[in-house]
């Protein structure tokens, strides 16, 4: 092979040895990238496990500081509930004392006050009331917030509740321009709902519109479309300026805030509102002009329920009137067959047996037949017209005891008193005004001493120092007067002067033992008696006594002696209250509260009431719960473990406001649940409801 040949053949060698290295060369590069490439991937993995490793331990950490984030809120909530607990009961107890004590001076002492005490003891209760409902407003607002509210459907009866309402705000009305209207639909009257937390939202907005109106009115309007029921409250008042209503709704909130303010308040009202309404699935707008007023509207969308039917429920008994009995009877007598169809349907809803007749005669001889508890006589009748009916009634020593209530379209209220009637009703007649009358005339309620003198002075003498005995007292200043009260209200005795004007002493003792009247009568005179009169006193069986400056401490002697004989054959049937209480003043309040009403026992500590309870066995137990030794809670529920005792109703009266409480005094067996400070009506109105559930159970 020639040199030339051999040269090409290497260099051909060498260009494909040139190539293939830089194959292996490209491809070792590819290698070295790959592992790079692998290499940083696995440097990311490993970092990457090491955020998570990092992260696992952090959420750890977190969920543990959550963890302890959450108990402390427990604990906060806890603290918090404990805390509005204790102050609501630390609040609440001397305000009880505050407001007990001045029902009490004001309904024992007030006509012993001067005009500025009464004044000022009525400025201490309404600042106290004031007090009371801040500190009412909030604990609502800390509980809506806490979401422990609680919400109890149930049929409303939403004119009764807006009555109820009205009631309170035209208080507030007093002494201003401003009429108070409601216009309620017929198809709004019944609402199911929570009837405490609308009234909340009632007293809330007509209280404000009250406060903000100070001319024209304000016109409550209650309508229903389909399920919704809708409340609207407006009024002529100052209005509200446009840039504060999107803000009025908010806590602390006030159209005017500055300390020169003509009206004041917290702000709560409308935010409680606002967090009720929607608690009851609702809501609230407002609409306002400056200077032309205000209105708030509250639409519920599912109150009106037409699907639900009304079960008869208990009958409430107003605390001044007698639960009715089912033997009671009412004889209508009246021409008018509508009235006897309106009265009916009403007095039958109350329990009351009904009968009628049309005219004067037919009247009597059912008055004789059926010997009705109440009689309701119309003045204009056929035959024998109601002064002749009347006059025949109170001369019938058999019907001279029942209750005659006069109707007539006539205004002859004096005439019917005089006759012996104990009320006079105008047509056309209020269905409520006619029961409330027909209740008081079942059962009167009547003052103790009724003091007969034409001399001013000598009846306040003898009124101010009974009253200071504890006796409630009635005047009258002749004797026409005394012949009419003594109808009328049936009073435990007569105090009774002899010489005054037209009608004297005389005729009044004569006239009372005539009709057949045994009231015992006490003569209190500056005459000097002659035989004939003295024999006159002596057969009416008068006790006499002269005004001679000594007389009025025996007279009340006397009192004492002729009324407290009457009170123990009352008290005998005097239903016992037990009342288990450690605060004095509490005890005191209440026991001045109930005396006359039910005979009370006390105990100042919850064993002391277990023990009272079960040695003297009483109608109804009112509970206290913070007690010492055994609080109220473990004392209810041992009461309610023993079989002799279980039958008695507890109910709690505390100053515990809080939800939890009342659920611990249901589960401990309490039957209701009542907050101080307590009002003497609606204490005795409870205990009167449950005395009365337990008899009929009986």
């Amino acid at each position: 092979m020639s040199l030339e040949g051999r040269i090409q053949e290497l260099e051909h060698e060498n260009a494909r040895l040139r190539r293939e290295l830089d194959a292996k060369s490209l491809t070792a590069a590819k290698a070295l990238a790959s592992f790079q490439q692998r290499s940083l991937l696995m440097e990311i993995t490993r970092q990457q496990n090491e955020d998570l490793d990092r992260l696992a331990s952090e959420l750890v950490r977190a969920k543990k500081l959550e963890e302890q984030r959450g108990q402390e809120i427990q604990a906060s909530a806890r603290l918090k509930s404990e805390f509005l607990a204790n102050f609501s009961h630390e609040i609440r107890t001397p305000l009880n004392g505050i407001l007990g004590y001045c029902d009490l001076v004001l309904r024992e002492e007030g006509q012993r006050l001067t005009l500025h005490g009464r004044r000022d003891l009525n400025v201490i209760k309404a600042n106290a009331k004031t007090l009371l409902a801040l500190i009412n407003d909030i604990l609502d607002l800390s509980k809506i917030e806490a979401g422990r509210v609680e919400i109890v459907n149930e049929h409303v009866d939403l004119e009764s509740l807006i009555d109820e309402c009205g009631s309170t705000v035209r208080e507030i009305l007093r002494g201003k321009q401003v009429e108070l209207r409601t216009i309620i639909e017929p198809g709004a009257k019944d609402a199911f709902t929570d009837p405490l937390k609308l009234k909340q939202i009632l007293l809330n907005l007509l209280s404000n519109a009250a406060k903000f109106t100070d001319t024209g009115e304000v016109v409550l309007t209650a309508s229903a479309k389909g399920p919704e029921l809708t409340i609207a409250v407006e009024d002529t008042g100052t209005g509200i300026p446009s840039d504060q209503l999107n803000h009025i709704f908010e806590k602390f909130r006030q159209v005017d805030g500055s300390p020169s303010r003509r009206v004041g308040g917290t702000g709560l009202g409308l935010a409680i509102v606002r967090e009720v309404a929607k608690l009851l699935g609702g809501t609230v707008t407002v609409k306002s002009a400056l200077g032309r007023g205000t209105t708030f509207t509250v639409v519920l969308p599912r109150a009106i329920d037409r699907a639900r039917e009304r079960t008869p429920g208990p009958v409430i008994i107003d605390s001044s009137l007698p639960a009715l009995s089912r033997d009671m009877s009412v004889l209508i007598i009246d021409d008018d067959p509508m009235i006897h169809q309106l009265l009916r349907g009403r007095l039958e809803e109350d329990g009351l047996r009904v009968f009628s007749a049309s005219d004067g005669i037919e009247g009597l001889l059912a008055a004789r037949e059926y010997r009705p508890s109440v009689i309701l006589l119309d003045i204009h009748l056929p035959r024998l017209d109601g002064w002749g009916v009347l006059a025949r009634l109170k001369s019938d020593p058999a019907l001279v005891g029942i209750p005659v209530i006069m109707l007539s379209v006539e205004e002859e209220r004096g005439r019917a008193f005089s006759f012996g009637a104990c009320e006079y009703l105008v047509k056309p007649i209020e269905p409520e005004r006619l029961v409330d009358v027909v209740k008081k005339s079942i059962e009167p309620t009547m003052g103790d001493v009724l003091i007969v003198d034409d001399d001013a002075d000598t009846r306040e003498l003898v009124s101010r120092n009974l009253r200071r005995s504890g006796f409630t007292t009635i005047e009258a200043s002749n004797g026409e007067e005394a012949l009419l009260k003594v109808r009328v209200v049936n009073p435990a005795m007569v105090i009774l002067d002899l010489l005054m004007p037209n009608v004297d002493g005389f005729e009044v003792l004569r006239t009372l033992r005539a009709e057949g009247n045994r009231v015992p009568i006490v003569v209190l005179t500056g005459k000097e008696l002659s035989d004939g009169e003295e024999l006159v006193l002596r057969e009416g069986l008068a006790r006499v006594f002269r005004k001679d400056g000594m007389a009025v401490e025996d007279v009340v002697k006397e009192a004492r002696a002729l009324v407290a004989a009457r009170r123990v054959i009352e008290k005998a049937s005097l239903a016992r209250v037990l009342y288990v209480e450690d605060a004095q003043q509490n005890r005191d309040i209440v026991r001045r509260y109930l005396t006359n009403e039910f005979e009370v026992l006390e105990a100042e500590d919850g064993e002391e009431g277990l023990d009272r309870a079960t040695r003297d066995m009483p109608d109804l137990i009112l509970m206290d719960l913070s007690l010492p030794r055994m609080d109220g809670w473990e004392t209810t529920r041992r009461i309610k473990s023993r079989p002799q005792l279980r039958h008695i109703p507890v109910i709690a009266l505390t100053a515990h406001a809080g939800p939890e409480e009342r659920t611990r005094a249901r589960e401990a067996g309490c039957i209701d649940y009542l907050t101080k400070p307590i009002e003497r009506d609606v204490l005795i109105t409870t205990i009167r409801k449950y005395l009365t559930n337990m008899a009929k159970t009986s």
